[in-house]
């Protein structure tokens, strides 16, 4: 009888992992392209921060892409209300780039950190990127 509960429990204690590991998200297109780009011998750092750069650069595209889809769908006040968060986030975005820059650039010193700094710049707009799009994709439920 008392083997009930702790199977139970065992069921409990298990079933958040197997739900995570069916919702976890594939790479997408272009972290796959970053890391063909990233995956070569002998590489150089001009050419892993160039890797990041075209990277960031696509993610910017995403971001965008969005944020159009979001003006296309949203009543007029909510993109209003979006509009002045994304001016918000893009000063934001320029003064972490310039810290980072700073930091990177002239506080840690050395060209293996201007791979870091870019993939730092990078997440910042693949982050904004992923929330437009799940914002899109929510007005469909």
């Amino acid at each position: 009888m008392k083997t009930k509960p702790f199977y139970l429990f065992l069921l409990f204690l298990l079933l958040p992992v197997a739900a995570f590991s069916q919702t976890k998200k594939a790479d997408s297109p272009i972290d796959v392209t970053e890391s063909k780009c990233l995956d070569k011998d002998n590489i150089s750092n001009a050419e892993m921060c160039n890797c990041t750069i075209q990277a960031r650069e696509s993610w910017d595209k995403e971001l965008n892409k969005y944020y159009g889809l979001l003006k296309t769908k949203l009543p007029k006040e909510a993109f209003e209300t979006l509009k002045e968060s994304q001016k918000q986030w893009l000063v934001y975005r320029d003064k972490e780039y310039n810290f980072i820059s700073k930091y990177f650039y002239e506080v840690k010193q050395g060209t293996m950190w201007y791979a870091v700094a870019e993939n730092k710049k990078k997440e910042i707009v693949k982050t904004r990127a992923i929330e437009l799009e799940r914002y899109y994709k929510m007005l469909e439920y």
